[in-house]
């Protein structure tokens, strides 16, 4: 995984944040994906964790069942 494809996750889990369940399912797949990146040792894996974040920040319902 690269961190341009953390920025477009964010975005596009922004950009679906009508759909909240859409949003909620794709922001806990990012987490795991940089989560993997994290125990795989990926330098990049702290910015990573930093910029996926971002999406708490985003304004959509989160239920969990």
């Amino acid at each position: 995984m690269k961190l341009t494809e953390v920025k477009d996750m964010v975005r596009n889990i922004n950009d679906c944040k009508g759909d909240f369940e859409m949003a909620h399912e794709m922001e806990d797949d990012l987490y795991k994906d940089v989560l993997k990146e994290v125990v795989a040792g990926n330098p990049e894996s702290k910015e990573m964790a930093r910029i996926a974040l971002q999406t708490r920040e985003i304004n959509f319902p989160r239920y969990c069942s």
